[in-house]
């Protein structure tokens, strides 16, 4: 591991079921996906459709949000010393909020019922704001120490941005569903909250994330110093400006912000591949070949979204959300899951005294291989529906034939875990 990891606690760790349950049910939901990709295949047509609606909050918020959320609960204790009081009861709370959230969302969006959608987004809300304030209360509870790495602040940084995207998110449902939301045109309420959701929060959380990971995994050098130290506040400034300079329609210096964000956020990108060259690794792995794909995702979106298109077609910022979304954001957790799933197993084995299998006959690269080429198809795919929208039940069954293999691919990881469990006594059963 890189120096400049942080000292990583891993005696903090939560139990195992605490983040699984996340990341078991989020392939469901890229399932569910692919399924409504079939049944309704020219939603694919406009950003604004409601089944592209519906579509972006299954990807976003029943995949995204919850595998991210796991992650948080197994991440804040061991990288940023947050221990959550009862982290097996914030989970069972959050994963429940989140499900139902993300099912009413869908289904509210799909089917145009506003009650639906306020049900959907107060499940939601009560999940997130749960686990919000838990982590809250740990981080002020949680004793100051000086660390090498500056991704505990990220962390709490990529947080501020959750709480800014939920209610901004809140505020859109009442206005859909109640017509009492923010006196705000749609589209800017909406791009003002897309913004949020994917930059300073899921961009943040991969970014603090990758501070650790890449170099712990992927056996790359420590990212560059002023990199790590300014990238997350630059950017939390830089969209609090463009925030501002949008609701006050002041276009040049939103159009300047925004040209700065997606300059950071393809910087970003582009050294992050940058690390990835430098790695030692004489073979790269499946996982390290899928995080590359999904930088050369990120950075491809944010092109689309910066250059002036040749058109005013409906298709670009289609194109743009699918790059980010599903080839960025999807690709980049799916690798995340494929190191940190086995990593975990084979820790909580170690830590119960039972010698472990290495993480490497946990999930063999050949599965993990297999699914992940499956998601570079589904993202081809994708592409061309979002060219050609009645192309959009083939993209659906690759999306489908992705999101199984990586559900089989998670249970072969808990199968074996379980498998070693008797060996010391201990239940098979995840509390």
């Amino acid at each position: 591991m890189s120096g400049a990891n942080p000292g990583l606690g891993y005696d903090a760790t939560p139990p195992f079921s605490a983040p699984l349950r996340f990341f078991l049910t989020a392939p469901l939901f890229g399932i569910a996906a692919g399924l409504l990709l079939i049944v309704d295949g020219g939603l694919l047509a406009s950003r604004w459709t409601p089944g592209t609606l519906a579509l972006v909050h299954l990807l976003a918020v029943g995949f995204l949000l919850q595998i991210m959320l796991g992650a948080l609960i197994q991440i804040l204790p061991v990288v940023a010393g947050i221990t959550l009081t009862a982290p097996l009861r914030t989970a069972r709370l959050t994963h429940i909020g989140l499900n139902l959230g993300a099912i009413g969302l869908t289904a509210g969006f799909q089917f145009g019922r506003p009650s639906l959608l306020l049900g959907g987004a107060t499940f939601l809300g009560l999940g997130v704001t749960g686990f919000l304030c838990s982590a809250a209360l740990a981080a002020i509870r949680a004793p100051k120490t000086r660390m090498a790495s500056h991704t505990p602040r990220d962390l709490r940084l990529a947080l501020g941005g959750l709480t800014v995207a939920l209610l901004l998110g809140l505020s859109l449902v009442l206005e859909l569903g109640l017509g009492r939301g923010a006196p705000l045109p749609l589209a800017v309420a909406v791009n003002l909250h897309a913004t949020w959701a994917l930059l300073d929060w899921a961009g943040l959380l991969l970014a603090a994330t990758s501070w650790v990971v890449v170099p712990m995994f992927q056996i790359t050098p420590a990212y560059p110093a002023r990199l790590t130290r300014y990238w997350a506040p630059t950017v939390t400034v830089l969209l609090a400006a463009w925030s501002v300079a949008l609701v006050a329609n002041v276009t040049t210096l939103a159009a300047t912000m925004s040209v700065c964000l997606i300059g950071a956020a393809t910087g970003f990108a582009v050294i992050t591949l940058r690390q990835q060259a430098r790695s030692r690794r004489s073979t790269p792995d499946a996982s390290f070949r899928a995080f590359r794909l999904a930088m050369l995702a990120l950075a491809a979106g944010a092109a689309l979204l910066a250059f002036p298109h040749p058109s005013d077609a409906d298709h670009w910022p289609v194109l743009a959300g699918i790059l980010i979304l599903h080839g960025g954001f999807g690709g980049a957790t799916s690798a995340m899951l494929y190191k940190i799933v086995p990593f975990l197993a084979w820790l909580h084995l170690t830590q119960a005294g039972i010698k472990a299998p290495n993480v490497k006959k946990l999930l063999p690269d050949v599965r993990a291989r297999t699914q992940l080429r499956v998601h570079a198809a589904a993202l081809a795919t994708l592409l061309a529906a979002g060219l050609a929208p009645p192309l959009g039940p083939v993209a659906g069954i690759m999306l489908i034939v992705e999101f199984v293999f990586l559900q089989l691919n998670l249970v072969h990881v808990v199968r074996k875990w379980r498998a070693h469990l008797p060996r010391a006594g201990l239940s098979v059963t995840p509390a």
